[in-house]
């Protein structure tokens, strides 16, 4: 069976909007990289699994057979052995097998490590993948905000280090032993990582926010974007946060994390929203009032433009559990 290569060449780099390696520390110090994994699915056959809205990145790791991971806005992504997907926050997406047959795989024990084991469909393919929650947010500041933009896709060699790091881990849910559970999340962690490195050195667009944080110049508008969504920035306000001229900062500011403060803004305001109306029974008027709209026609029209539908059934098809 042929692996579909899913890497791509680096593209060439300007030296003004290169990340040196130096500024990698500077970037990973300044987000809270955390991962739990949570099932090992396995879909037979001709079928799907629906994963739905979460409120979390969904990171997935495909351990044999072929397919296609669908995420709302995206074109079908190849899935196949060694294939790393990870799906951003709040994204639909859903997981189908093609029914090819494969060698079968280790008889794992996710039950034994408080992971979900979860079977779909019927036939005698199987796409297998080990499945976690990711999140990656700004450190230390009390508004969260998720930096991935869009699906990270990468397939991995057999004696790729990403790859390497994730097939310990499922030695270790072959074999459960006292600390698996503790083990499997530093082993999802240190994929995460790598792929994170990796990607920001090529200067991948779902990457683009967290690239920015190599700019600690801004830091305190982006502060008071997060800290505060409901207040009525605008970036002459922003720009004297950073003691910049507004010409000056509007374009240090695209320069680094690809997109305008008040485009930011907008984002940070409806990706607040989303954690409001799936962690609390608070009104939908008083949601778009916490950040920062004063009409809630105005709120949920452009919380359909951001999120795919309205904030009322956003708030009923989010889910945190895997379906099927």
């Amino acid at each position: 069976m042929k692996q579909v290569s899913l890497r791509s060449s680096p593209p060439p780099l300007s030296p003004k909007h290169a990340v040196k390696p130096m500024d990698f520390d500077h970037i990973l110090d300044a987000v809270d990289v955390s991962i739990e994994p949570f099932a090992l699915c396995e879909i037979k056959g001709n079928s799907s699994l629906g994963l739905g809205r979460r409120p979390h990145a969904t990171l997935h790791y495909f351990l044999a057979g072929e397919g296609t991971v669908s995420v709302s806005g995206h074109k079908p992504i190849p899935a196949v052995a060694g294939s790393v997907i990870l799906v951003p926050a709040y994204a639909e997406h859903s997981i189908r097998a093609s029914g090819i047959r494969f060698t079968d795989l280790p008889k794992c024990h996710p039950l034994d490590v408080s992971i979900e084991h979860i079977q779909t469909g019927t036939g005698k393919g199987t796409l297998a993948a080990i499945c976690g929650k990711v999140s990656v947010v700004y450190r230390g500041l009390s508004g969260t905000m998720d930096l991935l933009n869009a699906p990270i896709i990468e397939a991995q060699e057999p004696d790729d280090r990403v790859r390497t790091a994730l097939d310990e881990l499922i030695n270790e849910l072959v074999s459960p032993q006292i600390g698996t559970r503790a083990l499997a999340r530093a082993l999802l962690l240190q994929c995460i990582i790598l792929l994170f490195r990796r990607r920001l050195q090529v200067r991948d667009k779902s990457l683009s926010w967290m690239r920015g944080l190599a700019d600690e110049g801004l830091w305190a508008a982006v502060r008071a974007m997060l800290d505060h969504p409901e207040q009525p920035h605008t970036v002459d306000v922003l720009a004297e946060c950073v003691g910049m001229s507004r010409a000056a900062f509007a374009k240090r500011f695209s320069v680094a994390y690809g997109t305008g403060p008040i485009d930011m803004l907008r984002t940070v305001r409806l990706r607040r929203a989303a954690e409001l109306l799936v962690s609390s029974s608070i009104p939908v008027k008083r949601v778009a009032q916490l950040v920062g709209y004063d009409s809630r026609t105005y709120f949920s029209r452009a919380f359909k433009e951001e999120h795919g539908i309205p904030p009322e059934a956003f708030r009923r098809n989010v889910t945190d559990s895997t379906g099927d």
